[in-house]
């Protein structure tokens, strides 16, 4: 059976690609097992994770989850294997908040980069500033 010019050319360059992508790096990865602090992202829809090795990590919610700011204990829950997979989208986080809801669903885990953190110092600065 002979295979197309344009169906090999496909494979090579997808075998190519992903030659060169780089592997995912630890601190690109909130492991439940490594989460040591965390701090509310007021709104209630965000939440700042740090990992022991003290690399940041922002969780946005599909929706708000109330009680995150009397920091009351939290606990995490993944759909992949243990302690070791990473914290994703779908995973959830779960409250003890009576009046809320307590599962928050997850939307994303992005590091949390030092720019990202002067942006949202800065936003937080002018809401205080509004408030009479």
């Amino acid at each position: 059976m002979k295979i197309p010019i344009a169906v090999v050319a496909l494979l090579a360059g997808v075998a190519s690609a992903a030659a060169q992508a780089p592997p995912p790096r630890a601190q690109d990865c909130l492991r439940i097992a490594n989460i040591y602090d965390y701090t509310p992202v007021p709104g209630n829809r965000a939440l700042i994770v740090t990992d022991r090795a003290r690399h940041k990590f922002k969780l946005t919610f599909m929706g708000r989850c109330t009680g995150l700011q009397y920091h009351v204990g939290l606990a995490f829950k993944s759909y992949g294997t243990g302690g070791l997979s990473c914290l994703s989208r779908g995973d959830k986080v779960i409250t003890h908040d009576v009046a809320g809801p307590p599962e928050c669903l997850i939307s994303s885990v992005v590091p949390y980069t030092p720019e990202m953190e002067k942006a949202d110092a800065e936003a937080a600065a002018k809401a205080k500033a509004a408030r009479p």
